[in-house]
């Protein structure tokens, strides 16, 4: 308790400015690292301001009263007349009627300012938060020469344009089924998957789940040809602080990375994702998350922008019920259920293992 208390002072001290220049940017620095206390600074600061609009309009009340109060007493000592005295009902006067209405439409105009002010801050800083991870392909020469080498005379010629963007992707099974992030695929005119050994082929998206950002993509090449799976998907619940790692294509070749699970839930307190204290850059976007025994355990999904080293990835038991649920016309085999095949193996042996499965996706719009 006494922590909290001090922890809201702090922030108190922080949005009236009484910090001085390196107390407030030792702050801030707190904030970028720990979303729980950004969120409570947010909080904080929408009361304030709540608070400051109640006593402008207090504040406003006490402006009306008084004048109301003027005129009672002016009408009170004005000369009497000769007059009978006629029975009548009192009205409120035009210029009371006057100020009541001005008062109740700034009032109403301070509330809705009020409220599109904090949901446009608030839309932003969402927006700041979360990143998609996929790889911008700036290098024309490399993405172009890199299909048309790779194409042989029974495989359709590229498309002219280079690569716009791209992610990555692993197998599902071993007749070219892949698993991608939506996002990665949506909007494309042409897609193509490049193997570890540089081997491009025509694929297309056959199922898409926007909301947990998920493709399932077919290669359409009658010349590929894979191995059966080495690994199974694992829809139990890892736990906190498990050692996990990842392979992806931020670059022309697969790139391993290595963590541990830091929350149960992903990105604004998501229950079908995790979230991984792993270095992701662009075009890890699909890239599978895999624990120590070589099962997958997730697909890399985004990251957020205002601390390193923190991603989020859907967790393998919603994709494996993603998978069961598709009709067998579009996914007839069901190879990700079967034994993995890396446990007790060497982590050197694993990811050389499993190489051959994860593959550089190449978006063309």
């Amino acid at each position: 308790m006494k922590d909290q208390i001090q922890i809201l002072q702090e922030i108190e001290s922080y949005l009236e400015g009484q910090m001085n220049e390196a107390e407030r940017a030792a702050f801030e620095a707190r904030r970028q690292a720990d979303p729980a206390l950004d969120r409570q600074v947010q909080e904080q600061q929408l009361f304030l301001t709540t608070l400051q609009q109640y006593g402008r309009r207090s504040e406003l009340q006490r402006k009306m009263d008084r004048i109301h109060t003027n005129m009672d007493t002016a009408s009170a000592t004005a000369p009497a007349r000769a007059v009978v005295p006629i029975r009548k009902t009192s009205y409120p006067s035009r210029r009371a009627l006057t100020n009541l209405a001005a008062a109740a439409c700034i009032a109403l105009v301070t509330s809705l300012s009020t409220i599109a002010i904090m949901q446009r801050a608030a839309k932003q800083k969402t927006t700041a938060q979360y990143e998609d991870v996929r790889r911008v392909l700036n290098n024309i020469q490399r993405s172009q020469n890199a299909l048309i080498n790779d194409m042989n005379s029974s495989k359709k010629a590229p498309p002219a344009n280079p690569g716009t963007y791209g992610g990555t992707g692993f197998a599902i099974s071993a007749n070219g089924y892949i698993i991608t992030n939506y996002h990665v695929v949506a909007g494309a005119d042409s897609l193509y998957v490049q193997n570890n050994k540089g081997e491009a082929y025509k694929a297309s998206s056959i199922f898409e789940d926007v909301s947990s950002d998920l493709a399932i993509l077919k290669i359409a090449d009658s010349t590929f040809k894979s191995q059966p799976l080495p690994y199974a998907l694992k829809p139990q619940t890892m736990n906190l602080g498990e050692e996990v790692f990842t392979l992806g294509y931020p670059r022309d070749e697969v790139v391993y990375g290595k963590g541990y699970i830091s929350a149960q839930t992903g990105f604004q307190g998501d229950t079908v994702a995790y979230q991984v204290s792993i270095p992701v850059n662009p075009g890890n976007s699909g890239a599978p998350l895999i624990d120590n025994e070589g099962n997958i355990v997730g697909i890399i999904t985004g990251k957020q922008t205002t601390s390193d080293g923190i991603a989020f990835a859907v967790k393998a038991a919603h994709l494996k019920r993603l998978l069961e649920e598709m009709p067998k016309d579009k996914l007839p085999r069901r190879e990700w259920t079967r034994k993995n095949h890396l446990e007790s193996v060497p982590r050197i042996d694993q990811i050389k293992r499993m190489e051959d499965f994860v593959y550089m996706v190449k978006v063309y719009n």
